[in-house]
């Protein structure tokens, strides 16, 4: 028996290291996999036929005062404040996971990437039926072949010039909305806010990646646009228990077959390989077209530097990126960036339009930074600089609502995991470290370990922007930091893998915010709405408690500050 087995319990599966307190359990991101999608009849049919995991410690993520037990399972992710370290628990046919929510144990395997953890074979080529073969799937000699490629794209400093041009989307947004408003008989307008997130992100991406005007702001059908929005949702959404069984069965199918699976004639496969063959065959053009200018110019999108990146003369000794790990990367970019960008813009809009104070807050700031209305048509990434409120509303949003709740691994090598503080285990034991085989799967729970109470207080679980200014979060200790490249928080990853467009996401937020918020006041477009965190299988999305049916909602009430 191996060494962590003898030590942490798993006769209840899916809750922590001490059984016996059911309020200290939380909610794992294996489960949600298989309950997400389920309304309660079906939850326990599939966990009596599936699962080996009492619903009883099943946690609902988000009540005052930590977790606590609920009867049928929830669909809300995994956030909850106050949870143990570490925990062992089994998921479909037994699968054994150990769960991570300890910011120093999560940020060894982070930075154990392509070292001592891996994604699992079987779960990478199924990944790459989503994302391509791009970064995001790459390992080893090859990732960081890729990865040293691709870094003038995403650079800080070229990844700056790209904030006008952000601006002007953001803005477009604005004009949209004025519109709305202006056709009103109240002086407001009422949107379902993902729709125009899914459309504004679609549109930055158009804009910063490839120099082209999808026009999905003003409602215009881009082949392009048309095939990716929405796409993961549609694909993965409200799956049918048959769905649930096959994706938890690819830890058990040779990598081999889950790699031929994308030609099986399933529904979903072909909302994928049809997005994916639009791309392949805009990427070509849009290359042909961009190699076909005079050298010299200066590089206005990403794809201008990819272009480069697969010359011959590109990367020095590197082996030079081929046209078709372009098209890999460019479908890679679309599904990472896009379907988290959107989902983070939507929570970001649900908690300003919670807090009118933040709000208030927000555009006092940006108009006293920028001026004038005019300076807000065009500005340059410095202007953040001087407006700390809002970076850390930023920070807040991203804080409370990683939308890739969970990261999964597997040892590549026995290894030794440690504990920000001790672990006391079923026997009484109190350990620092644990062993792991060889083989063994890891899953890193990043909303867990972003809603801490050790690292971030008491109140980790309230929208506070306030406490970035406080100074408190200046100085973390070494053993409460998780490895992440941004605030100390999980939503990138870490480590040799960190999500190499990070800074590109940071400045979406903080543009859309700072646009938005200063020409429109924001409320809940619907007295009794409860948000809630539908499961995407890759990501989470917003919708209604008890209407997920419905799919991504997020119902705004806009006000144009201008007639206020």
């Amino acid at each position: 028996m191996d060494v962590y087995s003898s030590k942490l319990d798993s006769s209840c599966g899916a809750y922590c290291i001490h059984p016996h307190d059911p309020t200290q359990s939380t909610f794992c991101s294996p489960c949600a996999l298989c309950l997400h999608w389920l309304d309660c009849t079906s939850t326990e049919e599939i966990c009596h036929s599936l699962l080996t995991i009492p619903l009883h410690y099943i946690m609902d993520s988000r009540q005052p005062g930590g977790a606590h037990a609920v009867r049928g399972g929830s669909r809300q992710s995994a956030v909850v404040p106050n949870v143990w370290g570490v925990y062992r628990m089994k998921s479909c046919f037994g699968v054994e996971w150990l769960m991570l929510n300890d910011p120093k144990a999560i940020a060894h395997v982070l930075q154990g990437q392509t070292t001592s953890y891996h994604l699992e074979e079987s779960l990478r080529q199924f990944l790459s039926l989503v994302t391509g073969k791009g970064i995001i799937y790459a390992d080893g000699p090859d990732h960081a072949r890729q990865r040293k490629l691709l870094q003038p794209a995403f650079s800080p400093s070229f990844v700056k010039t790209l904030t006008p041009q952000v601006v002007q989307c953001a803005n477009r947004v604005a004009k949209q909305w004025e519109c709305l408003i202006n056709q009103s008989e109240d002086a407001s307008a009422v949107v379902n806010a993902y729709q125009w997130a899914e459309r504004l992100t679609m549109e930055t991406i158009g804009q910063t990646a490839f120099g082209v005007r999808f026009g999905a702001i003003e409602g215009e059908a881009h082949e392009l646009a048309q095939s990716y929005m929405g796409f993961l949702s549609a694909a993965y959404s409200q799956p049918s228990k048959l769905s649930i069984a096959l994706q938890a069965l690819a830890l058990h199918i040779p990598p081999w077959i889950i790699a031929l699976a994308r030609h099986a004639p399933l529904k979903r496969l072909r909302v994928l390989n049809t997005a994916k063959a639009t791309s392949l065959a805009f990427a070509r053009k849009l290359i042909q077209e961009t190699r076909a200018q005079p050298e010299g110019l200066v590089d206005r999108h990403i794809l201008s530097i990819l272009a480069r990146a697969s010359n011959p003369s590109a990367g020095g000794k590197l082996k030079r990126m081929t046209e078709e790990e372009i098209y890999e990367q460019l479908t890679t970019f679309f599904v990472a960036g896009y379907e988290t960008s959107c989902n983070t813009l939507s929570f970001a809009f649900y908690e300003l339009a919670r807090a009118p104070s933040v709000q208030e807050k927000v555009y006092a700031e940006v108009s006293d930074v920028l001026g004038s209305a005019s300076a807000l048509e065009s500005f340059e990434y410095s202007v953040f600089d001087d407006m700390p409120y809002l970076q850390a509303v930023v920070k807040e949003v991203f804080r409370l609502h990683s939308v890739v709740t969970h990261g999964t691994f597997q040892a590549g090598t026995d290894n030794v995991i440690p504990f920000s503080k001790p672990v006391t285990t079923i026997t009484g034991e109190r350990i620092h470290t644990l062993t792991v085989r060889k083989g063994q799967r890891v899953l890193l729970s990043f909303d867990g370990v972003n809603t801490s109470r050790d690292v971030w207080g008491l109140d980790a679980a309230e929208f506070r922007p306030e406490r970035w200014l406080e100074g408190r979060l200046d100085e973390v200790s070494p053993d409460n930091k998780c490895a992440g490249p941004y605030a100390n928080l999980a939503n990138f990853g870490g480590g040799p893998k960190t999500c190499i467009a990070w800074r590109l996401a940071v400045i979406e937020l903080q543009t859309f915010v700072a646009v938005l918020v200063n020409r429109f006041r924001l409320e809940i477009g619907v007295p009794d709405y409860k948000l809630w965190k539908a499961g995407c299988n890759i990501v989470v999305n917003p919708t209604a408690k008890g209407q997920e049916s419905r799919g991504p909602w997020m119902p705004l009430k806009l006000e144009s500050r201008a007639v206020l």
